[in-house]
């Protein structure tokens, strides 16, 4: 009787072992909805590790034109952003198709302002995608965000849609008057007829 007894529990033992080692080892079995997620590598995951961030794929390519390059500046414009939500140029901006613009952006504010540049329908597009991710920031080729105190600069070249529109896309800045239109000067230039006189063209 005692020798059965020892078989028995022998047989339950194993059996319970058995159990515990399958349950470890189910993965499927697992309940995700009550793991700890902030003690995970999101950056291995494939995450931006800056959340806030936005790159766009086309890196700021407009059809008002496309990021330059320090080396190929013609221009420099400075300007601050205020809290009354307004571009303040230190000279009117007076560009011409082809230049590439410098841009010296402060902010004198207290709160964060951006400056934009494209047409009018694309800073429409940016505003609705910025109503709908508010914590956004962006660095696009064509747009920076600039901190209180802050002095960033931006660098583009002219070309394509002379009707130029600067604008801050932070949610309620635009629509509080914080945007600025251009016309981008179509620039003239002399090419000699087949003649041989000079004949005056638009680039």
């Amino acid at each position: 009787m005692k020798t059965l007894t020892t078989v028995i529990s022998l047989i339950s033992l194993s059996f319970s072992l058995n159990v515990m080692a399958g349950g470890a080892g189910n993965h499927h079995h697992m309940d995700h909805s009550k793991m700890d997620h902030s003690q995970m590598n999101h950056a291995e995951m494939g995450h931006s590790a800056k959340q806030g961030d936005h790159q766009h794929g086309n890196m700021g390519i407009s059809v008002s034109g496309e990021p330059g390059k320090l080396s190929e500046v013609t221009k420099t414009i400075v300007l601050e952003t205020v809290d009354a939500m307004r571009f303040n140029f230190e000279s009117q901006p007076d560009v011409q198709s082809g230049d590439v613009v410098r841009f010296i952006v402060t902010n004198k504010g207290q709160i964060n302002h951006e400056f934009s540049i494209g047409n009018a329908e694309e800073q429409k597009a940016h505003q609705a995608m910025m109503r709908k991710m508010p914590d956004m920031v962006h660095e696009d080729g064509n747009s920076i965000t600039v901190k209180p105190g802050e002095t960033r600069e931006l660098i583009w070249k002219f070309k394509g849609d002379p009707k130029v529109v600067f604008a801050c896309n932070i949610p309620g800045h635009a629509e509080a008057g914080m945007m600025h239109s251009m016309n981008v000067n179509q620039r003239l230039s002399s090419h000699k007829s087949e003649s041989g006189s000079d004949k005056t063209v638009v680039d």
